[in-house]
């Protein structure tokens, strides 16, 4: 990995605070590359330093001929400005480092923040699906594109092996457990349920990135260690997971998006008092945030019973059907044909281009 500094007439830049958010931009870069525009990796080093090095790291592993990585530091140390600036949410100390700034959706989750008034700042806003382009309501601002991330799993493109250190058992169904994270995880309320479960499934447990790098995760953290064998701590192989998994079982992640798109069986978890979380702006989420209206079609399991009932042969997945079929195409992606990145692409390269 090098970090070079570079004055190119059209540069676009795309910044990154986690490394999850390398998937959401990948296929963007890779079609912007094949255009002949150069584009920047900026790594914003002004956060928490579990962050910027669990991103570098990460990102020594990558080799994308033609991608370079930049430190936000430095750029605004030399004042760089880029032609555009791909940014997953807004950024005040970002606005003046490029003349324009495109948003790239990058979940579904917790309507309060992904909704907010910060989306009028943006000149562009790529959604994957007409629920978000509707609710944000920015007339030509809003473009429809599909989710670039998913490209990948469309042309079957992810990388296809599992972590070492998981092993399926073929005589055991897979749970893939995604939790989120904070006050609406159910990390703490479930993770040693699950764990009595380990004896008649294979659990893996994917992480969110804010629990492995907060310090204010770090009971969560531990009850996933304590109770979870197979805990998954990076987003390389996310697809392959979804692939081997026989169930999802999430909570309030984004990522039950991402198994809906998929086609997995989703069983989601509740506790006591979680709905009060939902009230007062206790939290990004409310009670007409998808993640939670999903929950009126998808299994929703207050405790083991539920749980043990939802996985079994009796509960009537096919009747969800119909219901979920909308949500991929009205929510999760409008096309699904693998070609999000390159009509992402196409926007940032027109509106770049004068």
């Amino acid at each position: 990995m090098s970090f070079n500094m570079t004055n190119k007439t059209r540069c676009i830049g795309f910044l990154m605070e986690t490394s999850f958010h390398y998937d959401v931009y990948i296929n963007i870069i890779t079609a912007l590359i094949n255009k002949d525009i150069p584009c920047d990796i900026i790594i914003n080093d002004l956060i928490e330093t579990e962050y910027v090095n669990n991103m570098v790291n990460f990102l020594g592993t990558v080799n994308v001929p033609g991608l370079r990585f930049m430190l936000l530091s430095t750029v605004l140390k030399h004042q760089k400005v880029y032609s555009c600036l791909v940014t997953p949410y807004y950024l005040s100390y970002a606005e003046k480092i490029a003349r324009i700034h495109v948003r790239t959706v990058y979940g579904l989750a917790k309507n309060e923040w992904n909704h907010a008034a910060w989306n009028t700042k943006y000149d562009y806003i790529l959604c994957y699906s007409h629920y978000t382009a509707k609710a944000l309501d920015l007339a030509t601002r809003v473009k429809v594109v599909g989710n670039p991330r998913f490209d990948d799993w469309h042309n079957k493109t992810y990388a296809q092996e599992l972590p070492s250190h998981i092993a399926l058992t073929p005589t055991k169904p897979t749970l893939l457990y995604a939790p989120t994270y904070g006050e609406l995880s159910s990390l703490p309320h479930w993770a040693e349920k699950l764990g009595r479960l380990s004896n008649e499934y294979t659990i893996i447990c994917k992480l969110h990135h804010a629990t492995l790098c907060r310090k204010e995760e770090q009971h969560n953290l531990k009850a996933a260690r304590r109770y979870l064998k197979n805990i998954v701590t990076d987003n390389t192989s996310t697809f392959a997971l979804l692939e081997c998994a026989d169930y999802v079982i999430s909570d309030n992640s984004g990522f039950i998006f991402d198994a809906v798109n998929a086609q997995k069986r989703v069983i989601l978890l509740r506790w006591d008092k979680m709905d009060d979380l939902l009230t007062e702006n206790k939290s990004f989420s409310t009670h007409e945030s998808p993640e939670q209206q999903i929950r009126k079609i998808l299994p929703d399991a207050r405790d083991m019973a539920d749980l043990r009932y939802f996985l079994s042969a009796d509960y009537p997945w096919h009747k969800k059907a119909p219901d979920l079929d909308v949500i991929r195409t009205e929510y999760c992606d409008a096309f699904n044909d693998g070609n999000a990145g390159l009509r992402a692409a196409e926007i940032i390269d027109e509106a770049t281009s004068g």
